[in-house]
Parts: C-alpha cells; sequence; structure tokens
C-alpha cells in the first residue's frame, strides 16, 4: 500500500517537474520580450532625450514591471550616489543580484552584462549602436525561441511523465 502511494507521488512529481521546466521556457521568452521592451525605451530615452545614462535609466526604470524596474533604478541610483565605481561594475552587480531569479539563463545575463559593458563609457552614436545590436540578437534569440516553444513545451511535459512511468516501472 505504502509503496503503492509512493510510486504515484513519483510519478506526479516527475510529471510536475516537466510542467515546471516547460513553464520555464515559455516564462523565458517572456523575460527576454522585457528586455526587448527595455532596450527599445532606453534607446529612445537616450536619443530624445538627451539626457545622461543615469537619468535615462532612472526614467526607463519608472516604466517597466519588477525586477527590471528595480534593477534599473538600482543602477541608476548608483551611479549617482557613487561615482568612483564604473558603470559595467555597478551594472554587472546588479545584473546578478536582481535577475538571477528569473527565467533568463545564464547566457542570456552574460550577454546583458557584455551590452552592459559596452554601454557605460560610449558616446551617444556608440550607446544607440550597442543596443540596436542587442535588440537585433533579442529579436534573433526570441524568433528562434518562438518557433520551437510548442515542441519543446510537449517534449519537456512527455519526458517528466515518462520518466516518472519509467522509475515507477523501475520500483515495481
Amino acid at each position: 500500500m505504502l509503496r503503492g502511494i509512493a510510486i504515484v507521488l513519483l510519478v506526479i512529481c516527475c510529471g510536475l517537474l516537466g510542467f515546471a521546466k516547460s513553464r520555464a521556457e515559455s516564462g523565458r521568452i517572456k523575460e527576454l520580450k522585457s528586455l526587448r521592451r527595455m532596450t527599445s525605451l532606453l534607446t529612445g530615452a537616450i536619443s530624445f532625450g538627451a539626457v545622461p545614462l543615469p537619468a535615462a535609466l532612472a526614467s526607463v526604470g519608472g516604466k517597466m514591471e519588477k525586477p527590471y524596474r528595480d534593477f534599473l533604478q538600482k543602477v541608476s541610483g548608483e551611479l549617482k550616489d557613487l561615482p568612483g565605481q564604473s558603470f559595467t561594475e555597478v551594472f554587472n552587480r546588479n545584473v546578478d543580484e536582481y535577475l538571477c531569479d528569473s527565467h533568463l539563463r545564464r547566457e542570456d545575463r552574460d550577454s546583458l552584462k557584455g551590452m552592459g559593458a559596452d554601454l557605460g563609457f560610449l558616446d551617444k552614436q556608440m550607446q544607440l549602436m550597442t543596443l540596436k545590436a542587442y535588440q537585433e540578437e533579442l529579436d534573433e534569440k526570441i524568433n528562434g525561441l518562438n518557433s520551437d516553444l510548442p515542441t519543446r513545451m510537449k517534449l519537456y511535459q512527455s519526458l517528466g511523465i515518462m520518466g516518472g512511468l519509467f522509475f515507477a516501472i523501475l520500483l515495481i
């Protein structure tokens, strides 16, 4: 009796793990779209607002949802309050602090850090070119993920259930 309950729970847990991974994939696309929106707003603030980068980050942060709002406002605040630190180290530290719990993968965060490294010390034209290049990279990544998303979601869900059944058979 107890063994049967354990086997059923194992199948359910493995199935739920597959569904969680499936949901994380769709969450990653949503996060990448948020990054795309953030860079688009930042491009507009830099090109049309003619404001310094910390002010542009604060302005864009006010239009974003969590965790990007907190991230951008924290970077902006640290740049204003602690002028001795480089933009790159402030940006990277806050990416690790605020975006580590998001659905973004390490490669996504590293790509964002790379964009931040180029953004901090360049003139206005180079900043805009850096943002445009990052936006194109995001568009490419989003389009690639969107085209495969239904297949991957179904695969993760099926693998979770099948893995649970496999373990159940091994325990029987």
